[in-house]
Order: C-alpha cells, then sequence, then structure tokens
C-alpha cells in the first residue's frame, strides 16, 4: 500500500511529524516501510510512502486507515470529511441476493444522465502512483475510492443489462471475457458471480466483465460496493489465478459497516465530476448487522508479555486513540474495538495493539525481561515416558510403534489382568477387530520379524495404550504401558531383570519386589512369572515366554505408566546423609502362611526397629513351599559394629517371637 504525505496531513491535520518521521513510525507500529520517494503531485512537492501490510487489516489497505494508525501513534484525532447523499427517488432497483452464504453486504444506487469523459490530469497523475491506468472519470474516480476508504466497487453500464440483476454462484456459464479482454474458463456452483438475465456481469470481487464494461457513451449505471465471506473470494481467486487491488481486499476480513461512506463519497464524486443524478432508492442487503466483541482485558497482561511494566494509564490512553471502547470492572476492562479493526477477537490481540503503539523500541536491550514464569502444564506421565525413552535408548534398546488392533486369540494368549476384551464397532479390518490388552502384541510381531532376517541379541521396546472393560461395572479402561522384550542365547533372566530393576530406580523408585504372579498369562513360562511392585503396589509383570517360532530366549516385562507416576509422586528418596560406620546386611528366613500378608509381617516388623539403627528393609527371595511361602528378609544397619548388628537382628528375629 501506498500513501501520499499530504493526504495523511490532510486527514490529521495536528500533524507535526516530518514525512520520514511518519513512515518509520508506521515501521515501528507494525507496517514495514519498504521505499520513500519524493514526487510532485497537484504541482507541490510531496511524499510517497511505500508500506507493506502483512496482517489481515483490510483498513489499512486504505488513506483513512493508515491516517488511524498515524493519529493513534500521535495522539491525535482523524478528520474524515462527512458526506449526505441527498437520496429523493424512491424508485427501487431490480436486484436479487441469491448466494446469501456469501454476501454479508450489497450497497447498490443508479445513476442517470452521467457525462462520462477522461479524467482530470490529478486524477491521472495520482492514480499512476499506484500503478493504475487511466481508463476513463468514471472508472477512475472507482479507484480512486477505493485506494482512499478500501472499498472496491462495481460499475455496471444499465445499457448492456437485461433484467434482473443477482448474485448467486455459477450454474449456467461456462467462460467469460473480463474488463481487460482475458477469457477464462469457469466451473459450476464455484465461482460467485453478478450476472443478469442472460450474462455475467462480473466476477464478484475480483474483475468486472466486458458485457456491461463502462465506457464513454454511459449514460446510466449501477453502482455497487459488496463485502462479502472473504473465503469465497480468495477461494475463487485462487482458483482462476487472478489477483487484483479488489480481490486482494476483499479476501481480507472489510468491515461491512464502513461501507456506507465508501458508497456516499463514491457517488459524491460521480454527481460532482460527471453531472449524473441519483435515480433509485439506495438498495441496501445487510441481513447480520456486524458488531464488535466486547473482550475481557485484563491491564497486567502487556507488562506480563512485554517483561516491562506498562501502566494502566498508557493502556487507556491507547486504547483511547485507536478509538476502543472502554469499560472498567474491578481489575479488568471490557474492551469494544470499532467495527473496522475486525483483526481483534482475543485478548492477546490487545496486548499487540498495545505494544506495537507504546513502541516495540521502548522495550530495553540491555536488560533481562521480568518475564512470568509460566508453569509447567506436561503431564506428569509424558515427562516419565520421555525419561524411560532415554534411559532404554542408552540400554541399547529400539522403540517400535504397532496397531493396537488385535485378534481375540492374541487377547486370551497375552491378557494377564483380571478384566474383559473390547471389541470394536464398525471395525476397518475384519482381521483385527478387537484392542490389545498388553503391549507385547507388537513387539512379538517386530521381534519375528527381526528373526526372519537373522537378527540376535533383540532388544525393543514400545509405550503406548493398552485397553480393557469390568464387564459388571460397564467400565471400560484404557492406559499407557510400557512392553519391554528382549532376547539372549542362553538362559539369563537375572540379567534382564536387573536392567528393569536399573531402569526403575533411574526413574526414582525404589522398595522394588517381586511376588508370582497373581494372574499369569498362557504365554508365559509359569514357573519365571512375577509381578513387580513399588511397596505395596502392583505396577507391572516380568516373565520369560513360553518357546516360540524364535529359538531363542525370550523375555518380556511391562509396565503400567499410570501406576508408576503415582508412585513416584508418592515415593520419599531419602536425603543425603553422613554415616561414621559400615553398613551391615544381615539375612533371616521367614515362613509364612501363603494366604498370609507379607506386607502386614514386614510393617510390624519395621515398627520392631529403632529407626536411628535402621537403613533398609528387603525382601531379597521368595520360594514357595506346599502350604507356605519363605521369604528372605534382608535387613541394613547403619551407625552399628558387627556385634551390635547381630544382637539386634538376633532380637528382632528370635525363632519364638516371630
Amino acid at each position: 500500500m501506498k500513501v501520499l504525505y499530504s493526504q495523511i496531513k490532510e486527514l490529521v491535520p495536528d500533524l507535526k511529524a516530518s514525512p520520514k518521521e511518519v513512515g518509520e513510525t508506521l515501521t515501528m507500529s507494525g507496517f514495514m516501510m519498504d521505499s520513500f520517494v519524493e514526487v510532485v503531485y497537484k504541482g507541490a512537492k510531496d511524499y510517497l510512502i511505500g508500506l507493506e501490510i502483512r496482517q489481515n487489516r483490510a483498513d489499512c489497505l486504505s488513506v483513512i486507515g493508515l491516517a488511524r494508525e498515524v493519529a493513534a501513534f500521535y495522539g491525535f484525532r482523524v478528520s474524515i470529511p462527512s458526506i449526505e447523499l441527498n437520496i429523493e427517488n424512491k424508485t427501487k432497483l431490480n436486484i436479487k441476493i441469491k448466494a446469501t452464504d456469501y454476501v454479508k453486504r450489497v450497497l447498490a444506487i443508479k445513476l442517470s444522465n452521467i457525462k462520462n469523459s477522461e479524467s482530470p490530469d490529478w486524477l491521472k497523475e495520482y492514480l499512476a502512483f499506484y500503478g493504475l491506468n487511466s481508463i476513463n472519470l468514471l472508472v477512475d474516480l472507482s479507484n480512486y475510492v477505493m485506494l482512499i476508504t478500501g472499498y472496491p466497487s462495481h460499475l455496471i453500464d444499465l445499457q448492456k443489462t437485461d433484467g434482473q440483476i443477482s448474485w448467486s454462484l455459477n450454474n449456467d456459464f461456462n467462460k467469460m471475457v473480463t474488463l481487460f479482454g482475458s477469457h477464462i474458463v469457469l466451473q459450476k456452483n464455484t465461482e460467485l458471480i453478478i450476472r443478469d438475465k442472460k450474462n455475467i456481469l462480473a466476477l464478484a470481487g475480483i474483475v468486472g466483465g466486458k458485457i456491461a464494461a463502462i465506457d464513454l457513451e454511459t449514460k446510466s449505471m449501477i453502482v455497487e460496493i459488496a463485502v462479502y465471506n472473504r473465503s469465497i473470494i480468495r477461494k475463487n481467486s485462487r482458483n482462476l489465478n487472478i489477483t487484483t487491488e479488489a480481490s486482494h481486499r476483499l479476501e481480507k476480513d472489510l468491515d461491512p459497516n464502513s461501507a456506507d461512506y465508501a458508497i456516499k463519497l463514491l457517488v459524491s464524486l460521480f454527481v460532482k465530476y460527471t453531472g449524473g443524478k441519483i435515480s433509485s432508492d439506495l438498495f441496501d442487503y445487510y441481513p447480520k448487522k456486524h458488531t464488535s466483541p466486547c473482550i475481557k482485558f485484563d491491564t497486567d497482561l502487556p507488562s506480563k508479555f512485554a517483561g516491562i511494566k506498562i501502566s494502566e494509564e498508557d493502556i487507556f490512553r491507547i486504547f483511547k486513540n485507536l478509538n476502543f471502547t472502554i469499560k472498567k470492572t474491578g481489575r479488568q476492562l471490557l474492551v469494544e474495538p470499532p467495527t473496522y479493526r475486525l483483526d481483534l477477537s482475543i485478548p492477546e490481540d490487545l496486548v499487540e495493539e498495545v505494544l506495537r503503539i507504546y513502541g516495540y523500541n521502548r522495550i530495553p536491550t540491555n536488560e533481562i525481561p521480568k518475564l512470568e514464569i509460566i508453569p509447567n502444564i506436561t503431564p506428569k506421565n509424558i515427562v516419565l515416558s520421555e525419561k524411560i525413552r532415554d534411559i532404554l535408548n542408552i540400554f541399547g534398546f529400539d522403540e517400535i510403534l504397532s496397531c493396537p488392533l488385535t485378534k481375540k486369540s492374541d487377547n486370551e494368549f497375552i491378557n494377564y489382568i483380571d478384566w474383559d476384551i473390547v471389541m470394536i464397532q464398525n471395525s476397518v479390518n475384519d482381521i483385527y477387530p478387537n484392542l490389545r490388552q498388553s503391549i507385547i502384541i507388537g513387539l512379538l510381531n517386530q521381534l519375528n520379524e527381526y528373526a526372519k532376517n537373522n537378527v540376535d541379541f533383540i532388544n525393543i521396546f514400545e509405550i503406548g495404550k493398552i485397553f480393557g472393560a469390568k464387564a459388571k461395572k460397564n467400565k471400560y479402561i484404557e492406559y499407557e504401558a510400557l512392553g519391554v522384550i528382549s532376547t539372549s542365547n542362553d538362559n539369563n533372566l537375572t540379567e534382564f531383570k536387573n536392567k528393569i530393576e536399573s531402569l526403575l530406580r533411574l526413574v526414582g523408585l525404589n522398595d522394588i519386589k517381586y511376588f508370582d504372579a497373581k494372574f499369569k498369562p498362557k504365554i508365559a513360562n509359569s514357573k519365571s512369572c512375577w509381578d513387580i511392585y513399588i511397596g505395596k503396589h502392583c505396577i507391572g509383570i516380568i516373565y520369560k515366554l513360553i518357546p516360540q517360532e524364535v529359538k531363542l530366549n525370550v523375555y518380556f516385562a511391562e509396565i503400567n505408566i499410570a501406576k508408576t507416576t503415582e508412585s513416584l509422586l508418592n515415593t520419599k528418596n531419602n536425603p543425603v546423609v553422613e554415616i561414621t560406620q559400615k553398613l551391615i546386611a544381615l539375612d533371616a528366613n521367614v515362613e509364612l502362611n501363603a494366604n498370609e500378608s507379607i506386607f502386614k509381617y514386614l510393617k510390624k516388623l519395621e515398627d520392631k526397629f529403632d529407626k536411628n539403627c535402621l537403613w533398609s528393609i528387603n525382601i531379597s527371595d521368595v520360594y514357595s513351599l506346599k502350604s507356605k511361602v519363605r521369604y528372605t528378609i534382608r535387613v541394613t544397619y547403619k551407625e552399628l559394629s558387627d556385634q551390635e548388628a547381630k544382637e539386634v537382628h538376633q532380637n528382632i528375629f528370635n525363632p519364638t517371637k516371630v
């Protein structure tokens, strides 16, 4: 967009800044000055300022819009001349709006007794600044008003039309010839057109047609200014590869309310320069009046975003200069932008307005911004999953991703949780109609693929969702789980168990225990299958698989990410302490009935110790007998000599007291 300094000065009469300062001011407020040229206009020296309008600021693709920006920055008012039309004729125009989904507003009026001619020098000179060739007085005045107000118009020669004029989607025409003589191929039900009974008069919002073009013989015409749904203009412009000054503006959000002033200015100029007379009532299609949103705004927001203190007084001043309506309610403001600012709808938009008018150059570059620390809202389970990935990668495991769909028979073979299978309704795959109940399914498929290619020492893992249902409670359950699978040529379950335990300890867990699995999947070796506990809570399972197609020993562990996260939140890791003597670990064997809880036993046992000399109590081994279970309990003592530790140990584990 280009603007003459003299026109800015005319609309902002109190402006004292030089042309160069105005250009730099607009640059700092968001409109990059890309050219600055000294010119002669109407016989006097002037300056043409070229600006890039990159935002959705259709209002600033006009002289009036840019004058408002300059006035807002310097705290002045814009002086826009008022215009009133004397419309006495009550003749109604024969116009119909059919494409109601795409047309926001149409203003139209008939002018007759027109004397069209060549444009005066000042008008030709002005249009040349914008690279527009002079056509004739009527067309040139139309372009002039578009540059001043930002609103394109269509002029339709009434002598060349036939019947009712309507706005509709194209249903009947395969091609048209534009004002410039270009032949355009059209598609049905795509283009928004202005038409009469037989012909296309214009591609709405883009370019006029040759059929009803204005020429020096035009005596009567329809003048129309319209605002459309921006998407249809943008779509038609791109599909037809036609970009005009009109489409450039109408594919942005233009204010339907301000179209009133544009048509009044245009018609008044036609009457003044061509002697034309208004010969109809003003047609005004405006089914849904546009109103500005009322935005709740916290006056602390600009300071939080900028990192410097911006006072409430400055915010009020800036909003007032931008013609915003403000109402204060407590610490918040209710801000209503003018209707020509359709780009403003949320508080962050208002923050940007404050900062750009306040001046980005006023934010210090040699100070650390005083920014508010934003809380980390990343869910803990996601953080844990990422940490697990990093650790397993270090351990030499590769991550895979697999589909959660599977067969019922597979689920029955691998499930180890007390829940039912979830069946997909309207499944896209009839072969795999169920959701998996364990991560192992995808891992095994990948394992078999590796084995076919003679890959040994397979270490892979996956983090994903597993699914089940509680039939009695009519409840579906899903949670994120980690599945880890490893192979070896020898019987080395202990090494795999140590890796899983190392993983758990590295993420911050302790008090890790293993118990004979409550539900053993059919795929597991029943003698090598354990539940993994953190304290009193089961978080997963670890087992050796029964022989598979792969002629290797295969080990698998699955960890419930949600339960692990919960355990981490409840874990109290001891701080670093200074010990003056070595730690002494002593074992004791205890036999309990199979139905007795080891956790209750350990709780009672822990109460017997002096906390000042107890370091830890762990179960180091579990052995099943006929009707009982033998546990090896390892107690680690601190701050005691060997003899003192043995005496305490003997007193606690005296057979007569157990």
